[in-house]
């Protein structure tokens, strides 16, 4: 593994800054690399107050009141969680973590008992594209489908298939299936130019808001105009950060040990709903009470919910074995709502 002399000095800063007990957060690592996060959801009677954590964790989590929970640290190749309290003891198997990724889960849990609904786990990671095989991409050592529906960005601008040859350096947004493949919702386009062992990913609380300057886990990161800010599927402005925000760090290494931020991600904080993705195949369909369901989860329409797609107009139009990724929120009974809903079709996994 190729490590700079950049990234050495940026290890030294993190032993320094711990040990003068400026920063408690995960530091970055090399080669793009970093401990992961997860944003978690649990359902289930006793889901709150729960310790949560993942093998080779220094400290577990606990589930809020409403059973939601942030890891952080999460070590890359981590397959497995554990849930303990309350009654419960149960540990599940996950597709293994990749360097820097950030990923949402739903886990329903029954006495020593857990259960990850697949069709409701995004993810979002970077990589090179490593083979093209059809519409498939293997990026991080993941099969990547992209499918009509797939939103393709380059520089901020639309991007086609074309643009992605081997070796681009992209970020893929997406839905990750059962079988450890990803369904991509979005993919982005980065620069080229970057020397992959100066690339960093890494989780931190937002102490310092200085100009253009924020200090996150001990870090100086600084933004540009480049710099995209994300809550969620909104788009930030710098202005809209608070310190106290925990905040996921892309970005490079300079040779005065900052890191020039490509992007941003707000994690949520206790308790905090956000909008999430559910992609799939519909299992059942009914169209009298307003629902459908993707593998096991039901979702609702109303008069507001969007729809794309070929001859896709309404709920209708959907039938039992349509591939559909739904962007949906959770109302306050606990139950989900589209807001959009595109039909696509999925290029065969070869």
């Amino acid at each position: 593994m190729h490590i700079t002399t950049r990234l050495l000095s940026v290890f030294t800063l993190a032993l320094l800054a711990a040990a003068c007990g400026m920063a408690t957060d995960p530091m970055p690592a090399p080669n793009g690399g970093g401990s992961g996060v997860i944003q978690g959801a649990m359902v289930g009677t006793g889901s709150q107050n729960m310790q949560v954590a993942a093998p080779s964790m220094s400290a577990a989590t606990t589930t809020s009141a409403n059973g939601a929970f942030l890891l952080t640290a999460v070590p890359k190749g981590a397959a497995t969680l554990q849930f303990s309290g309350g009654g419960h003891n149960a540990v599940i198997a996950i597709t293994p973590m990749v360097s820097g990724e950030f990923r949402r889960i739903t886990v329903s849990i029954s006495g020593n008992n857990a259960t990850e609904e697949n069709e409701q786990t995004e993810t979002e990671f970077e990589g090179r594209v490593d083979a093209i095989n059809g519409a498939v991409l293997t990026v991080a050592s993941r099969m990547v489908a992209v499918t009509d529906a797939t939103m393709i960005r380059k520089g901020g601008a639309a991007a086609t298939f074309g643009d992605l040859v081997l070796g681009t350096r992209v970020e893929i947004e997406g839905t990750l299936n059962a079988d450890g493949t990803v369904t991509a919702s979005e993919i982005r386009i980065e620069d080229q130019d970057d020397d992959d062992a100066d690339r960093v990913a890494f989780a931190g609380t937002l102490t310092q808001i200085s100009g253009n300057t924020l200090t996150v886990a001990g870090l100086t990161v600084n933004v540009s105009s480049a710099t995209v800010i994300v809550r969620g599927d909104t788009t930030l402005a710098l202005a809209d950060l608070m310190v106290g925000d925990r905040l996921l760090i892309r970005g490079i290494v300079q040779a005065d040990k900052s890191v020039n931020a490509t992007r941003v991600r707000v994690l949520p904080g206790e308790g905090e709903e956000e909008q999430m993705h559910v992609t799939g195949k519909v299992t059942a369909v009914d169209a009298t009470g307003g629902t459908f369901t993707i593998g096991d989860t039901m979702i609702a329409v109303d008069a507001k919910t969007e729809f794309e797609g070929n001859g896709f107009h309404s709920l209708a139009d959907l039938k039992v074995g349509d591939s559909v990724l739904a962007e949906v929120v959770k109302q306050s009974d606990g139950s989900l709502l589209a807001e959009e809903v595109k039909k696509f079709t999925p290029p065969p996994m070869m």
